[in-house]
């Protein structure tokens, strides 16, 4: 039988002084260390075998050893040591699936894929660096600096997600690590485990805000979700959970959404698409609540309308006087109206061409909720701009469904007029147009303010060396990285191409810097794949402050030069723009240094 190999020692807590490099480096040695002894599990038990008879058992733990190889191996990016893998996980799935009995041929074809798996692991150990011990020490984001607010200022991120424990369980303690570490880069808190039994009895002390969960480990080849199984059943809610796997079959995402799995991503794993999923699943915010405006000169009937989008969760003002819905849409972010079609004052066609003759209402969802039943009269009330019709009476429920589909409907446009849509940040005229506003709030009440722009190191090298797909994964890299790491009231946009923009409020030009500095750290330990090969990349970062640039075009201008400046200073660092940036020298964006840079 092959050797129990779960119970391995986690890695030993870094040493931050080393590089990524170095601790990554020693995590792939650790892997070719560990090699010899599962390629020995494997030779045993291929030899143990019996032909003609059928060995279930045998089958089972040579399939997770050589599914766990196949898997660890391409992350790690041994590619002909997974490839190889892989043929001989294949080879014992055949034989699993027509009865666990084993063929004549069986016991030499699997022999002589570990043969061949030796002499990958003697080749790929020959040409790694000897100077690299084995040991795998995990990287982890450098700590958030402390503001002279407190220790707490600065771990704003939505409810402190760093705070919000992520447990992740598979039994290759390499691949653990070097997940853990991955996540770390972005601000979440992981713990490793390499067992089912140390999970357990860590969610038994301490539930999760979510779990990352292998598929296979050596008590099942669905040990994973029948455990997510088993602690769904107590009484407290489930616990969010996305499974990974070298199983990219229909059986083992069926039973990972049978065991109540929220997403399921395949080895090896894409890091970006797992930030996206996880950031999903632990977002501690509940949609912000739909605002609906109530226009009915019945005051009551007004007022029952509104009471019910209440109960539903929903903000709802009730209106009976149609002259003042104008100055109540004014302080009232109104993502819907519901308004009668016939008023004493002014119907409600006529309410309609008001609104849309008011730019900032123009694509306001207007619906009638009204008696009338004849379908002319209704197709010409909604052909002066509304969007639909409800007729009076109506259900609870249907008034419910009908405001949460267009409010939603109009929030799904909104976002795209602001929002970039690869990275989901503000887009320049967004972000531009919210510089303005922090100016102004920060002249009004004295407060300190700074404006950074970013921009990606060597973006067209990544380009033309991966491909745009894999640039596009940078993008969405650093724009999560910002999000995660920055607060809540810290406003981010996509400036253009690889270039963001940051609007950091009430800090100064000093916490400004150690902010961007860590931030800059954090994602130059984050490591991005493509086609079997890997590589990081950096940032370089100009930053301006109000008052010293006392206007948007001031700050903007001064943050660009900075920018060059960094760029041309030997990238990946953080420049303070400083009087002489209001001056003449050139401004980034007029040298194209951008472009390639």
């Amino acid at each position: 039988m092959v050797a129990e190999r779960g119970n391995a020692p986690m890695p030993a807590a870094p040493n931050n002084a080393e590089s990524f490099q170095i601790r990554k480096a020693r995590l792939r040695a650790s892997f070719l260390s560990q090699l010899p002894g599962r390629l020995a599990d494997a030779r045993r038990a291929v030899a143990e075998l019996q032909p003609g008879e059928i060995d279930r058992a045998h089958l089972d733990a040579l399939y997770i050893l050589f599914h766990t190889l196949k898997g660890s191996g391409a992350t790690f990016g041994f590619r002909q040591i997974s490839d190889a893998a892989k043929t001989a996980e294949q080879a014992v799935r055949l034989a699993m699936d027509t009865g666990g009995q084993v063929d004549d041929g069986l016991e030499a074809e699997l022999a002589r894929l570990v043969d061949d798996l030796d002499a990958l692991a003697l080749g790929a150990a020959v040409r790694a660096d000897p100077d690299v011990t084995p040991g795998f020490e995990l990287p982890r984001p450098d700590p958030e600096p402390a503001s002279e607010a407190g220790p707490d200022a600065r771990a704003g991120q939505p409810a402190d997600r760093s705070q919000r424990s992520i447990y992740l369980c598979d039994d290759d303690p390499d691949l653990a690590a070097q997940l853990a570490g991955q996540l770390g880069c972005f601000g979440y808190r992981v713990r490793a485990f390499t067992t089912l039994a140390e999970l357990r009895e860590a969610v038994d002390i301490e539930r999760p805000a979510a779990m990352i969960l292998d598929v296979v480990f050596p008590e099942d080849e669905n040990a994973g979700p029948k455990m997510l199984a088993d602690l769904s059943r107590g009484p407290e809610d489930p616990i969010p959970c996305i499974f990974i796997s070298c199983r990219d079959d229909f059986g083992g995402r069926l039973q990972a959404v049978r065991a109540g799995g929220s997403a399921y991503c395949t080895k090896p794993i894409k890091t970006v698409e797992l930030l996206e999923f996880l950031d999903r699943l632990t977002s501690p915010h509940p949609p912000e609540p739909i605002n609906v405006l109530v226009v009915d000169d019945d005051r009551e009937l007004a007022q029952f309308h509104a009471t019910v989008l209440e109960e539903a969760g929903m903000v709802a003002k009730a209106v009976s006087d149609p002259e003042q819905v104008l100055s109540l849409l004014d302080t009232f972010d109104a993502d819907l109206v519901l308004m009668d079609m016939y008023m004493p004052k002014c119907s409600g066609p006529e309410l309609s061409r008001i609104l849309r003759q008011i730019p900032g209402h123009v694509s306001l969802p207007i619906i009638y909720v009204s008696s009338e039943t004849d379908v002319e009269r209704q197709h010409k009330a909604l052909a002066v701009g509304a969007d639909g019709f409800l007729t009076k009476p109506i259900e609870p429920t249907r008034l419910v469904a009908e405001a949460s589909l267009r409010a939603e409907r109009m929030r799904i446009l909104h976002s795209l007029m602001v929002r970039d849509g690869l990275t989901g940040l503000f887009n320049h005229n967004a972000i531009m147009q919210f510089l303005e506003v922090a100016v102004a709030n920060a002249r009004r009440a004295e407060n300190a303010l700074c404006f950074a722009m970013i921009d990606v190191d060597h973006f067209k090298s990544v380009n033309d060396t991966y491909g745009h797909p894999t640039g596009d994964q940078v993008l969405m890299a650093l724009s999560r990285t910002l999000r995660l790491r920055l607060r809540e009231d810290d406003l981010v946009g996509r400036y253009g191409g690889e270039e963001f923009a940051v609007v950091l409020n009430g800090v100064d030009i000093e916490q400004a810097k150690r902010i961007l500095d860590a931030l800059r750290t954090s994602f130059s330990n984050v490591t991005f794949y493509s086609d079997g090969q890997e590589f990081r990349c950096t940032f370089s970062v100009g930053v301006s402050d109000f008052p010293t640039f006392d206007s948007p075009d001031a700050m903007t201008e001064a943050a660009d030069r900075a920018l060059y400046r960094a760029k041309k200073g030997g990238r990946n660092r953080v420049e303070i723009a400083s009087a002489q940036d209001a001056l003449s020298e050139p401004s980034f964006e007029s040298t194209g240094i951008s472009d390639g840079s």
